[in-house]
């Protein structure tokens, strides 16, 4: 628990720290990107620190063209 906290807080600090300047450039797309990306890096590290299992995105890539894969081999042997 004290690690997804840490995680919270280091997020939180970045996030006052860039906030501001985004903010005063009127950076709108860029502060958004930000958040979002600050939100989605939060929520898998402490889904990991917690030993959550994450799918990798690999193995879904995997699952979709291993039929294409299967009847490209049939094909060539």
């Amino acid at each position: 628990m004290t690690w997804s906290f840490l995680i919270v807080l280091v997020a939180l600090c970045s996030f006052i720290y860039e906030f501001p300047r985004l903010r005063k450039k009127k950076q709108v797309k860029e502060l958004w990107l930000y958040i979002l990306s600050i939100c989605a890096s939060v929520v898998l590290n402490v889904a990991v620190s917690l030993q959550a299992h994450i799918p990798n995105p690999l193995d879904f890539i995997s699952y979709l063209f291993r039929p294409m894969g299967k009847m490209i081999s049939t094909l060539l042997t």
